[in-house]
Order: structure tokens, then C-alpha cells, then sequence
């Protein structure tokens, strides 16, 4: 009955949350001086039947408040609009691009939480040595480097070193795929590395000091068998937790590694969209990357819970 309850209370919190931002990003976006008919127009030419064509084609002759509901209305019915440069749907648009945000944030998240495992458990098993320190040390200066600093070293590399390599182009098949997202992935790895390494090295120290890891050694049993039998397993549980929270919190912060790296994502059409005062792409992708985070967050929460039974449910 609580997890039925927790359950409940967490879909409510959603549906509130996402009607609460979906209110402000619609009526923030209006106080942009900008006019609407002034991107929708564009670099036509401007007359008073074509304004009016548009005005009652994206209901601009409505009350805010109707504009938002009827937009709000379109979504309930999958309806995600039309957008006010190319005057295509939205949905469609999303469509297209959304296989190169999700690869990328499938790709990074799964190295980096590998490597993080990896590096966390060495840097724990020879705590206090010099191993320990050169990689509590490493992930440390890893975490000070911005993402941006690393993408442009990375463009520096590769445009000196391979410079056939091109982020530009097809995504016709899967080997073409994971070439193009393969170095912007690597980069936003490396800032999961870092936070995610030091929480496994945490949690692997916590465990090895655990009471029961005492008796593990009582019985005999070896250090490799000790270690991954007993202690890894009970110290990779909130490091996969916090993998979860980060693999959804990724999907914001691809909007900054696909506009470095031009991938034609839902990153990069949301900053084209900021840049063009393109109200409908802003507003529908805010949340769409906010409803993602919120469900990629409850089902962490979730998850955890049948992972480790002793997770109460509030």
C-alpha cells in the first residue's frame, strides 16, 4: 500500500510541476518585445492580409491566457504545434532529432558510469596509497574543467591530429552514428567520471568498514571473494542511484555539447529556437527535457526501492 501511495504522490507532484513551468515558460516567453508575426513572417514581405492569415492561424488574435490554453489543450492530444520559422510541426521535428539526444546520453552515461565503477573500487581497495591519491586527485582536477574547455580541446585534437574526422553529416547507419556522437559522449563522460568515481570510492570505503565485512574476514573468506561478494555489491547500489539521477539530469546538458559540436539534436534546436525567438520550440522542449528528467527520476526512485527492500517509501 505505500508503494502504491508513493506512486501516486510522485505522479501528482509531476503533472503539478509540469503545469506550473509550462504557465511561466509560456507567459515568460510573451514578454519578449519580440512580436510573434515578426518571426513568423520573417524575411517575407509583410502585408495586412498575411498578418492576418497568421494571426488566425496561430490564434495570436486570442487572450494569453486562451493561447495558453489552447495550447495546452493541443499537447493533452499529442498536438505539439507548429513552429514559427519552417512552419512545421513540432512533433515531427522531435522526432528527428531525438535519436541523437538519447544515443548521446546512452552512450555517455553507460562509459562513464563503467569507468567511474572501475576507478571508485581501485582508488578504495588501495586507499591511502599512492594509487588512491593519483586518482582522488585526478577525478578532482577533472571536476574543475568545464565542459566546454574539454569540447574545445577536443575540436584543437582532432582538427590537428585527424583531420578527416568530421561531427558534420549522415546518420544513415550505426556505424556513421557512433562516430559522430562518439567524442561529444566521451566528453560528457568524463564529467560523469568524476562526480560518480568519487561517490563509488565512498561508498566502496563505507562498505569495507561495515561491520559484516569484520565477520566476512572472520570466516575466511579471501580478499577478492570478500570484496565483490559482499562489499561491491551492497556499495554499487547508491552509485547506480546516483547514475540514474545524472543519466536523466544529461539530457539539459546536452543543449551545450551538441551547439559545440553542431549535432542536430533536441540540444541544439532548442538554442536555434532561443536564438530565432521561436516561442513554440522553446516552450515545448523546456518541457520535454523537464517531464524526461522528472520521469527518469521516479523511476530511480522506483528502482531503487527493489534493488534494496530497506528503502522506505515516503
Amino acid at each position: 500500500m505505500a508503494y502504491v501511495k508513493y506512486i501516486m504522490k510522485k505522479l501528482i507532484q509531476i503533472v503539478v510541476i509540469t503545469f506550473l513551468v509550462s504557465l511561466l515558460v509560456f507567459f515568460s516567453l510573451r514578454l519578449n518585445p519580440t512580436s510573434p508575426l515578426t518571426v513568423i513572417i520573417g524575411n517575407k514581405q509583410s502585408t495586412p492580409e498575411l498578418q492576418q492569415q497568421y494571426t488566425e492561424q496561430f490564434d495570436l488574435d486570442e487572450p494569453l491566457l486562451k493561447q495558453y490554453i489552447i495550447w495546452l489543450k493541443g499537447i493533452a492530444h499529442g498536438d505539439l504545434g507548429i513552429d514559427y520559422v519552417q512552419k512545421q510541426p513540432i512533433l515531427n521535428q522531435i522526432i528527428d532529432r531525438i535519436p541523437i539526444t538519447i544515443g548521446l546520453v546512452l552512450f555517455s552515461t553507460i562509459l562513464g558510469t563503467v569507468i567511474a565503477i572501475l576507478i571508485g573500487v581501485l582508488a578504495a581497495m588501495k586507499r591511502g596509497t599512492w594509487i588512491d591519491s593519483a586518482l582522488s586527485t585526478l577525478m578532482l582536477v577533472i571536476s574543475s574543467i568545464p565542459t566546454f574547455v574539454l569540447s574545445i580541446l577536443a575540436i584543437l585534437f582532432l582538427s590537428k591530429y585527424v583531420p578527416g574526422y568530421s561531427f558534420i553529416g549522415t546518420y544513415s547507419n550505426t556505424a556513421e552514428f557512433i562516430s559522430r556522437i562518439s567524442v561529444p559522449g566521451i566528453i560528457m563522460a568524463i564529467g560523469l567520471v568524476a562526480t560518480l568515481g568519487r561517490v563509488t570510492r565512498s561508498s566502496m570505503i563505507s562498505q569495507l568498514q561495515a561491520p559484516y565485512m569484520i565477520t566476512a574476514k572472520a570466516k575466511g573468506l579471501g580478499k577478492v571473494n570478500k570484496t565483490f561478494k559482499h562489499a561491491f555489491h551492497n556499495a554499487v547500489i547508491p552509485v547506480l542511484t546516483v547514475a540514474g539521477y545524472m543519466f536523466a539530469g544529461a539530457i539539459g546538458s546536452t543543449v551545450l555539447i551538441e551547439q559545440i559540436f553542431s549535432l542536430p539534436g533536441i540540444g541544439g534546436m532548442l538554442v536555434t529556437g532561443i536564438q530565432q525567438n521561436n516561442y513554440p520550440i522553446v516552450q515545448v522542449l523546456v518541457l520535454v527535457m523537464l517531464v524526461s528528467y522528472l520521469i527518469m527520476s521516479f523511476v530511480v526512485d522506483i528502482l531503487y526501492a527493489v534493488v534494496d527492500p530497506r528503502v522506505e517509501m515516503k
